[in-house]
């Protein structure tokens, strides 16, 4: 009578040595297909930001695990990279950016600024307000924005890294005014009067002399 499905003792696990195979493949392609996960870290030290309504200050951005070598941007946007409906050019500001060239070791800080009101450019409608701020009509109000750091290009979303801050109090005195507002030039003095030119007759050592002019 034959038997189905039974194995010698001691002969070939042929199919447990198939399902490793298999296993050992599937896990070499989930790790291949795998996204990429950032590294590092990063601080903004003061957090939360103390700045006056609709102006902007400057944080100091501590990051390490970038890449060696590789330019770097900062930046404060008002949704998470984390958020699948996040974009770089609508929820990031181009006027809150700075750009650094890496180091050596990947790591590095930059001051940043941070704003509390309207998106400075006014052309993206959200801002980084704290809370009871007066919102203006369409713009949506965050009480949490982040600041981001990545490398080689602003749209690399594989390795940013983010720390959320909140914007809060009534200023202090590093508050620069309007982000992105034209700098007035500082007033030019008038030019003192040249001295008058001497003329006519007068002396020296009691010899007349002439000035003519």
């Amino acid at each position: 009578m034959k038997v189905i499905g039974r194995v010698r003792p001691g002969g070939p696990q042929r199919v447990g040595g198939i399902a490793a195979v298999a296993a050992l493949l599937v896990a070499a392609m989930l790790a291949l297909g795998a996204p990429a996960v950032a590294q590092g870290s990063i601080t903004v030290t003061p957090n939360p930001v103390p700045v006056a309504t609709d102006s902007y200050t400057e944080v100091q951005v501590r990051w390490s695990g970038q890449p060696a070598g590789t330019l770097i941007f900062a930046s404060v946007c008002v949704k998470s990279t984390k958020d699948p409906d996040f974009q770089v050019g609508v929820h990031c500001s181009p006027l809150a950016q700075v750009e650094v060239n890496g180091t050596a070791d990947g790591s590095g800080s930059a001051l940043v600024p941070v704003f509390r009101g309207q998106e400075p450019t006014t052309d993206l409608p959200w801002g980084c307000f704290a809370p009871g701020d007066a919102v203006p009509s369409g713009v949506l109000g965050a009480t949490t924005c982040y600041l981001r750091v990545t490398n080689d290009l602003v749209l690399n979303n594989d390795d940013a890294v983010e720390a959320a801050i909140a914007v809060t109090g009534a200023g202090n005195p590093v508050d620069r005014g309007v982000l992105g507002a034209p700098v007035a030039a500082a007033p030019v003095a008038p030019a003192a009067p040249a001295a008058p030119t001497p003329s006519g007759p007068t002396t020296l050592d009691g010899v007349p002399i002439a000035f003519t002019g």
